[in-house]
């Protein structure tokens, strides 16, 4: 675009040199119009980015003398126009995401579901280094340091006791235990420790005859006791949780103790262990579980993916949720980084050499800078031509 521009000042140039030698006054006129008008503008176009012809001319090279300013205001520009939670609040009102999501999932979700499961399976493999296993533990040592463990258990045995629940407790241990006292598999071991009550073989033989009585005695007492929350068991049952709950609570021997404990067994070499061979089951359950046709992982995605898609498609106000909860994200993230953008326009335009900055522009610039050019120097010719016609009409 340059070569053509200046082509043209030439050409007038040649046009002005034939004007003059063959007295065409017109033609002379128009050219040399076109020349004025062609210098003026290459002028024009040099002096926005550098001095022309090196000369310091005031008022020139006016980009690189303000590329401050020029930063700032395209910062801004930037910042003021486009991430403003006026101009995000109204684009996203016009986009519905929520909708575009339920039409877009049916026919992508095996797809979502791989890249989730992909993304799962690589994320514990990425996770089994030593530096990982060893910050786990001590993260996990750090934060059950930090716990009450006497509060903790005080305030879980509340909840356990709360209306009486712990009776449950107590209810499927007697009858655990008579199921196991009833159970035939159980049947020598029971025998051996009703006669083990005596080391005489003759007593113990006199008992042999009765231990499937006994046996059913048992098991019949434990299942009454079970069925009978008035039973005495019950209520020392009651006594020994509230005791224990009450030291719990106040006992500061007790809780030094449950202290020392916790943090004893947090300070084992064990610990560490303990915490990654945890570690190492769920990491080879996971990518066992992903690498097999039939992953329980992959269909519980899969499932939740057709939940969430049944939701958009028939729950107008779970998608208008979904819609205010991203524009209140988006124009929160926006009013939270915006002034980073603007700072990272400032920094970069102001890091830009000069030289590369003219350059830049030029080159994004270049071909409407040098029509400016080219249009000076053809209407320069005819406003030439016209007032050369003027003087003559005058003048005649």
């Amino acid at each position: 675009m340059k070569w053509i521009a200046a082509g043209l000042l030439g050409l007038a140039a040649c046009l002005y040199i034939l004007g003059k030698v063959l007295a065409w006054g017109y033609l002379a006129a128009f050219a040399e119009a076109s020349m004025i008008g062609a210098l003026a503008d290459w002028f024009a176009v040099v002096a926005l980015f550098r001095h022309p012809l090196g000369i310091p001319i005031p008022h020139t090279a006016i980009v690189t003398r303000n590329k401050r300013t020029i930063a700032n205001s395209l910062a801004d520009f930037v910042v003021g126009q486009f991430l403003s939670a006026q101009v995000i609040g109204q684009r996203l009102k016009r986009y519905d995401a929520a909708r575009h999501l339920s039409q877009w999932l049916p026919a992508n979700r095996e797809k979502v579901a791989g890249y989730l499961g992909r993304a799962i399976a690589y994320g514990v493999k990425s996770l089994d280094d030593r530096r990982i296993h060893d910050f786990i533990a001590e993260a996990a040592r750090n934060k059950l340091q930090s716990i009450d463990l006497s509060g903790f258990m005080a305030s879980g045995l509340e909840l356990v006791t709360r209306g009486g629940r712990h009776h449950k407790i107590l209810h499927g241990g007697l009858n655990r235990f008579a199921d196991y006292v009833e159970s035939t598999d159980n049947t020598e071991k029971i025998s051996a420790f009703i006669k083990g009550w005596s080391d005489n073989a003759f007593v113990q033989s006199m008992i042999e005859p009765f231990v499937p009585t006994i046996r059913t005695a048992v098991v019949n007492k434990l299942r009454e006791v079970a069925e009978d929350e008035t039973n005495g068991l019950y209520l020392e049952f009651d006594e020994q949780v509230k005791s224990y709950l009450l030291r719990l609570q106040q006992d500061a021997q007790l809780q030094e103790w449950v202290t020392v404990q916790k943090n004893t067994w947090l300070n084992h070499p064990g610990f560490g262990h303990q915490i990654e061979s945890l570690w190492n089951q769920l990491r080879d359950w996971v990518v066992l579980d992903l690498s097999h046709p039939e992953s329980a992982i992959d269909a519980k995605i899969m499932n939740l993916l057709g939940e969430l898609e049944q939701h958009l498609a028939g729950n107008i106000e779970i998608r208008a949720w979904i819609n205010e909860q991203i524009q209140a994200a988006l124009i929160q993230a926006a009013n939270a980084n915006k002034g980073m953008v603007g700072d990272l326009i400032r920094e970069e335009f102001g890091n830009w050499d000069d030289r590369y900055m003219v350059d830049k522009l030029e080159l994004y610039l270049g071909r409407d800078l040098q029509y400016i050019r080219i249009n000076g120097t053809l209407v320069g010719g005819l406003f030439g031509l016209l007032i050369y016609t003027v003087t003559m009409l005058l003048a005649g």
